[in-house]
């Protein structure tokens, strides 16, 4: 072997070990990657986004398949460095429930933990890739855990089809962990805050304490539930609903009592009146069920602020609604905001000239730990 072929081997291999990871986010309306180098100030290497073609949009299975395969094509192009990726796990994938378990002596929590959810889900608890994380002692020897959980065959599915796509998956994390390590690593964390992820499939919502998250759930209200009803509403394609309801200008909120402020919304071309009440009280009930948790948890640590991002926030009259419902100051996050970028860096399928709130999963991917 020449002199010449081993300096340019060692020249890869050191820059596979030394290029920081990328982050990968499964999402629903869209596959989403970006990788930065880590410093006082991140600095941003390349990013990218595949949109999820209409037909897939329903289909998990298919939708998860079609993103693995475009993530080789998208890392080879797109100017990322290396080949090490940190990807998040899928919320339709995850379990995530509070439990109170039993300390039991001499037996580890992580086993009474993964005995309890067997039991709730009627399965093997080997069967499952399950972390937890506790957060609160509740009196008579029980804690507080929230956990996280998911099909290992699904998992390994995921892991599989990466290398065979060459690439070398070396962490997994929730959605929820990676949003809180986007913040933590911009300095943004709030005392005590609630941050909701609004997504086109899921909202996940949860509070945490500094940077430390004490409540975590997934509520099945998303952008997406938000077009079919538009769709039923107009009796129109779904690809039609969604358009018309970004381009919702007018919000008219009615008293509610304590409920969900009531929503009817207008959209300016259409005669018809769009009235997406349902779903917002919906969404309403179940931030307001989880804000009452927490503060039985936590006796005397109220929530003050609320954090919006995700993709589904950037819809200004669905994100005014439920920040008047919740009655706490709101601001919505632009996880991109304190990535230092020089506007020559490569970007496909994405306008970093905008604000980007669904880009906070991606970003705190690449500063989670691997884990793999």
């Amino acid at each position: 072997m020449s002199l010449e072929l081993l300096r340019k081997l060692n020249s890869v291999g050191l820059m596979r070990q030394l290029s920081p990871p990328i982050g990968v986010d499964f999402g629903v309306a869209s596959l989403k990657l970006i990788q930065v180098q880590s410093g006082p100030v991140p600095t941003l290497i390349a990013a990218a986004m595949v949109e999820t073609p209409e037909e897939l949009l329903d289909d998990h299975a298919k939708r998860l398949d079609f993103q693995l395969a475009q993530l080789p094509k998208l890392v080879k192009k797109g100017g990322f460095r290396g080949r090490r990726l940190i990807c998040s796990l899928p919320s339709w994938q995850l379990f995530c429930k509070h439990l109170q378990v039993q300390r039991i002596e001499g037996v580890p929590l992580q086993q009474v933990v993964s005995a309890a959810v067997g039991q709730q889900i009627g399965c093997d608890p080997g069967e499952l890739l399950l972390r937890h994380h506790e957060v609160a002692s509740v009196g008579s020897g029980k804690a507080e855990v929230i956990v996280n959980a998911a099909a290992r065959a699904a998992v390994r599915h995921m892991v599989d089809s990466m290398r065979r796509g060459g690439l070398e998956p070396i962490g997994m994390h929730s959605e929820f962990n990676a949003a809180m390590k986007a913040f933590e690593i911009a300095g943004g964390t709030e005392a005590i805050a609630l941050y909701l992820d609004f997504g086109a499939h899921t909202t996940k919502a949860m509070i945490a304490h500094g940077k430390d998250i004490v409540f975590a759930r997934i509520i099945e209200v998303g952008g997406r539930q938000l077009d079919r009803l538009v769709a039923k509403q107009m009796k129109c394609p779904l690809s039609e609903a969604r358009r018309t309801r970004l381009a919702l200008e007018r919000v008219m909120p009615e008293p509610a009592g304590e409920g969900m402020a009531m929503l009817r919304a207008a959209e300016p071309a259409a005669d018809s009146a769009v009235n997406l009440r349902e779903p917002l009280e919906i969404l309403g009930d179940e931030i307001r069920m989880g804000l009452r948790y927490h503060d039985g948890l936590f006796p005397g640590k109220r929530v003050e602020h609320a954090v919006f991002l995700g993709g589904e926030s950037r819809q200004q009259a669905f994100s005014r609604a439920v920040a008047m419902g919740l009655g706490i100051n709101t601001k919505l996050a632009d996880p991109l905001a304190r990535v230092a970028r020089t506007g020559s860096e490569p970007c496909q399928g994405i306008d970093l000239k905008q604000p980007q709130p669904g880009f906070g999963v991606a970003v705190g991917l690449c500063h989670c730990p691997a884990d793999l």
